[in-house]
């Protein structure tokens, strides 16, 4: 066959408008690669030119599921271990663009003591579950800003998600809520990451974003978290209010040279975080993915390895959330359970989704919070008696 005949299909700029094909062109593209490999039981070494070439999959991205594949796919799957997520959704203030923070303590502090302790009454009840359930638990989760309470509301918080055998993750906003005294409570309760939800490095970015803090601040708070012995991870969003190839390696570098356990690369490719607002040039949709291309050799150079991934942004073609981990031993389970919901996970707070996975019958039931904190607060006792009866009905012994 002439050379000139194929070079349309591996020409650079089609893989790049197109990057996810097929069945891949949705929000987990590693659970459709299962499906596949499956169903057609395509050999492991082979995989990464069968997606490339029979499948016309941009090839970064064919490497990058294979990637994922051959570390999942060591994962045994148990029913009876859980994941419990907790979020707090209050923050001394709320910058730009933060999508986990809702309330401000100091507007709203007249609700903000109510939902501390409705939200207690939740974790007891996560606890009789898991308890009647004889649920394992896997992963503790806090999302939002923990060490943005004081410290004795900490500690009451973490009494009550102390779990033998369980991984503690608190992901943090912003560094300036990070003192000594409350990474020792944390490490009291056996909480193992700390994850640095920053975004970026660049300073006028987070002006930009009304962030408080800068880069000497977030250096700061992580000296002190890697002195007192914790894993650490950041948060990093590529295509950040336009952040150029530059400002991403600079990230990039930055992150691994600080030594951070993982590094999680999420896209967003609309200015100030708006991702309901549909690119339509096609020059910023190429821009997004050649970002995403680079960020994928970039961290392989530096030796992380990506473990979990899922999609957002489906209507815009799709741009892949990828988390990487500097060797086999620093992965959070968590976040592979939560992409691709393999595990029951128990969420607790306003905004928060349970759900029960059987993966004997492949089936999945799911349980939601309401997202209005009054609801919540006020609602709570009712709540828990429904959450209560949804974990016994839909039990994994009764399917």
């Amino acid at each position: 066959m002439p050379r000139r005949s194929i070079k349309p299909i591996l020409n650079e700029r089609m893989f790049y408008n197109c990057p996810w094909t097929g069945f891949f062109h949705c929000k987990s593209p590693y659970d459709e690669l299962v499906k596949y490999q499956k169903t057609n039981k395509i050999p492991v070494e082979k995989l990464v030119n069968h997606l490339h070439f029979d499948l016309k999959l941009d090839r970064q991205k064919a490497e990058l599921l294979t990637d994922i594949y051959n570390f999942q796919d060591t994962i045994v799957k148990n029913d009876q271990e859980v994941n419990l997520m907790i979020n707090l959704p209050f923050c001394l203030w709320r910058c730009f663009n933060c999508t986990r923070v809702m309330y401000d303590k100091t507007k709203y502090s007249d609700v903000y003591l109510y939902y501390i302790d409705a939200l207690k009454k939740e974790l007891k009840s996560a606890k009789n579950i898991i308890q009647k359930k004889c649920y394992l638990v896997q992963n503790v989760y806090f999302t939002g800003n923990l060490l943005a309470l004081d410290s004795f509301q900490i500690e009451d918080i973490l009494k009550n998600t102390s779990y033998a055998f369980s991984n503690t993750t608190v992901e943090v906003g912003s560094p300036l809520f990070i003192t000594k005294e409350k990474l020792e409570i944390l490490k009291k309760f056996g909480v193992k990451k700390i994850v640095f939800n920053s975004l970026t490095f660049n300073t006028v970015s987070l002006r930009q974003l009304c962030r408080r803090f800068e880069f000497k601040d977030l250096y700061n708070a992580y000296t002190l978290v890697i002195s007192m012995g914790f894993e650490t991870c950041f948060d990093l969003v590529i295509g950040l209010l336009d952040e150029k190839e530059l400002q991403l390696k600079r990230n990039i570098e930055l992150a691994t040279d600080l030594g951070a356990n993982n590094i999680n690369l999420y896209a967003r490719t609309c200015k100030y975080l708006k991702p309901e607002k549909i690119l339509t040039k096609e020059e910023d949709l190429v821009s997004i993915r050649k970002l995403l291309n680079f960020s994928y050799y970039k961290m392989k150079e530096k030796g992380y390895v990506p473990y979990f991934i899922y999609n957002t942004e489906i209507e815009n073609g799709c741009f892949e959330n990828v988390g990487y981990s500097i060797n086999d031993s620093f992965q959070n389970k968590f976040l592979i359970d939560h992409a691709s919901e393999i595990s029951t996970t128990i969420s607790c707070g306003t905004l928060a989704e349970s759900f029960i996975v059987n993966n004997l019958t492949n089936s999945k039931f799911y349980f939601k919070n309401p997202y209005d904190i009054s609801q919540y607060v006020f609602g709570i006792d009712e709540l828990i008696q429904k959450k209560e009866k949804f974990f016994l009905e839909n039990s994994l012994h009764n399917n």
